[in-house]
């Protein structure tokens, strides 16, 4: 959910890109990446990492309304049950499309199903978030990471716990604006920390439980976002149940939505232990 001056540096609405032009490096849907193996999915525990989304859900001002569900059809008057939903692309757990801050990059639509199932990596940094509230992953907390548990691998998504996602049941706290400043504090990821992952590592998408990829503190200067997103990593904001899955071996899949054009959409993310 990027803050209202993050969505406006992203620009005007992108054209639909046309199915017969894919973004440079982009794989078919269905096929394996060049010189990948195929992700497998472990059998045993599956860890939702999805917020439950409302008309409660804490939008920024720009959003103008949050979610609205209105009753479509009742099964007393047309014999089926239905709502009609209304909401912003960036609400609530949702993905990030490269074209979120990039003109030519993919819209949700086209980004390849095999990206949207990779390995998980998740790095902690809740205790310095209670400290600070607008602290940014940094490279360092990426090699301690990578000193306990390996590189990270190929193709993953790395997702960054600051124990943010508690917040979401506390009024005003997961936004947590500060009417003194007029700055909203909430975790983010460092611009370097972005670079690294994008030219060091490979991963495919990058993750945080807190309302955006960039921390509260910097919301005219979104240079993480466009770090990430124009690179063709796709990104995942509000993500829930962090501290349910451990630093490393589980498997994501990201359930995005394919509506023509998207900068992103509402997600379903689940984790495979």
């Amino acid at each position: 959910m990027c803050n209202p001056q993050t969505i406006a540096a992203s620009g005007p609405p992108r054209p639909e890109r046309r199915p017969d032009v894919p973004a440079q490096g982009a794989e078919t849907a269905g096929t394996a990446p060049h010189g990948a193996a195929p992700v497998r999915i472990p059998g045993g525990t599956v860890r939702d990492l999805t917020h439950v989304l409302g008309p409660d859900w804490p939008v920024f001002d720009l959003y103008v309304r949050p979610m609205e569900i209105k009753p479509l059809a009742n099964l007393a008057e047309h014999e089926y049950n239905a709502l009609e939903l209304t909401y912003n692309e960036h609400i609530g757990t949702h993905i990030d499309a490269p074209r979120h801050f990039d003109d030519d990059g993919l819209s949700v639509e086209w980004i390849p199903a095999e990206s949207l199932i990779a390995p998980l990596a998740v790095v902690r940094v809740g205790e310095r978030a209670a400290r600070d509230h607008v602290t940014e992953l940094t490279v360092d907390d990426l090699l301690r990471w990578e000193s306990r548990n390996g590189r990270i691998p190929d193709r993953a998504v790395l997702a960054v716990d600051s124990g943010w996602a508690a917040r979401i049941n506390t009024p005003g706290s997961f936004l947590n604006f500060d009417e003194k400043d007029g700055l909203y504090r909430f975790p983010g990821i460092s611009v370097e920390a972005a670079a690294f992952l994008v030219e060091e590592r490979s991963v495919v998408g990058v993750g945080i439980d807190s309302p955006s990829l960039d921390p509260g503190s910097r919301p005219a200067d979104p240079y993480t976002h466009r770090v990430l997103l124009p690179a063709g990593k796709y990104g995942i904001e509000c993500l829930a149940g962090l501290d349910t899955v451990p630093d490393a071996g589980a498997v994501v899949v990201v359930g995005a939505p394919r509506h023509t054009g998207g900068t992103g959409g509402p997600a379903r993310v689940l984790a495979f232990l």
